[in-house]
């Protein structure tokens, strides 16, 4: 008998334990899905954020959140750009890795063509009008055929940086193309460029270009397309005052594919902050609050805050009768604590101090830091209207930022249970 009594302590005193974990198992499958391949990077091409959208919706209802519009959906459009099909670089007969070795701008021009010549300048004489001049008038015979490969150097002088940023709006060269050498490609990111332009700007590593290769073989095709997204809104009505809301948001597009052989996980940023709110969702369905609890869950980040930018200029609730929204973006990792984004507002001050007074007293994380407002996640043209903040995490282990490494095996959730428990303790605090 002592032993079975034994048994059931043991197990009752691991129980918690359980509860706790489950919550990071949890999160980890949401994370999980939303960054495999199926999800083709939560963009434009294949329809990837709609798919993400749909997993999203469908968590919702097991949840048992309500729909804030009549199927969850609150629909838009924007201009964006997909890149399907092949994609694919050859130099010299080397095969280059998409993403890995080569990263192609969003708005570019589509190439397919066989052993395209390459004309070579520096970032140094391309920036000076006068050696310029010099080279167009040296290659005016083939570079119109040719694509013109820029060679970079770690330092760049101010002259040099707007050079290269100028190249997003015009070719100075009237190439095919435009290849920008360096050591490490750039972060990727989801161009705003209301069109797309008549040439294409490459990024290929530096290794790749040190023996100066005479050719270069590219195909792509990229489609400038008018694109139909999603918002997916959801809430949980309040027991005492339902008119009322504590509004939680978070991104889940993500930059997309690059073509079909390469795509952009997006599980740290921000898979993992679409799995916070479902956690969080989950737990007041289960603990039905005072207040009207939202789940706003936005396209369009990634290309402008667009989908955030649209419900706030379409409303599905009253702005003025929000009584703090709390942005998630970014939620692995956490060794270093939270960042909170416009902190230093009067109107973020309850929902901030009543954070730090909780960790101050329960030591959930490491540390809280806190910033002026910035127009860098979902958070931004709500400020104007209600009380909003941003939390990012900050240090520990997560994959690349806007790269093919940000992948869920790269993520760490050391912290995560820990931080959830300090927001929601923050919410019923008010």
């Amino acid at each position: 008998m002592k032993k079975y009594i034994s048994i059931i302590i043991l197990t009752i005193s691991l129980l918690p334990i359980c509860l706790r974990a489950q919550d990071s198992i949890f999160a980890r499958n949401i994370i999980k899905n939303l960054s495999s391949p199926e999800m083709y990077g939560r963009g434009y091409s294949y329809g990837g954020d709609s798919i993400a959208a749909n997993f999203i919706k469908n968590k919702c209802k097991e949840i048992g959140l309500l729909p804030l519009s009549d199927d969850y959906y609150q629909r838009l459009q924007f201009k964006s750009y997909k890149m399907e099909g092949d994609c694919s670089i050859n130099i010299d007969s080397i095969v280059l890795k998409p993403g890995e070795d080569f990263y192609i701008k969003n708005f570019s021009s589509s190439v397919n063509s066989k052993n395209i010549p390459i004309i070579y300048t520096t970032v140094k004489n391309a920036s000076n009008t006068k050696k310029l001049s010099k080279f167009l008038k040296k290659n005016e015979k083939s570079i119109a055929q040719s694509i013109v490969c820029i060679e970079t150097t770690n330092e760049l002088s101010d002259e040099e940086k707007t050079f290269l940023q100028n190249l997003n709006k015009r070719n100075p060269f009237g190439s095919v193309g435009i290849i920008i050498g360096g050591e490490q490609l750039p972060m990727a990111s989801v161009s705003t460029r209301p069109s797309k332009c008549d040439y294409a700007i490459i990024h290929i590593k530096d290794n790749y270009l040190a023996s100066k290769p005479q050719h270069i073989s590219i195909s792509f095709d990229n489609q400038a397309i008018r694109h139909n997204s999603q918002n997916v809104c959801a809430y949980i009505k309040g027991s005492e005052v339902a008119d009322s809301f504590i509004v939680f948001s978070a991104h889940y597009d993500h930059l997309g594919t690059i073509g079909n052989k390469a795509y952009y996980p997006g599980a740290h940023d921000n898979a993992s902050g679409v799995a916070a709110l479902l956690d969080i969702a989950t737990y007041f369905s289960k603990n039905q609050p005072k207040y009207s609890v939202v789940f706003l869950f936005f396209c369009g980040e990634e290309v402008g805050l667009i989908g955030s930018k649209y419900f706030v200029n379409h409303p599905l609730i009253s702005l003025n009768k929000i009584k703090t929204l709390i942005n998630l973006d970014m939620f692995c990792g956490g060794d270093e604590g939270i960042m909170i984004v416009n902190a230093k507002a009067d109107e973020t001050q309850p929902i901030c101090k009543a954070l730090c007074n909780i960790n101050d007293t329960h030591k959930y994380i490491s540390q809280i830091k806190t910033r002026p407002n910035a127009a860098n996640s979902d958070h931004y043209f709500f400020s104007t209207h209600c009380p909003a903040i941003f939390i990012y995490t900050m240090g520990g282990k997560y994959g690349g930022y806007h790269d093919i490494h940000d992948t869920c095996e790269s993520c760490g959730l050391e912290n995560y249970e820990n931080i959830i428990k300090l927001v929601i303790e923050g919410i019923k605090s008010l």
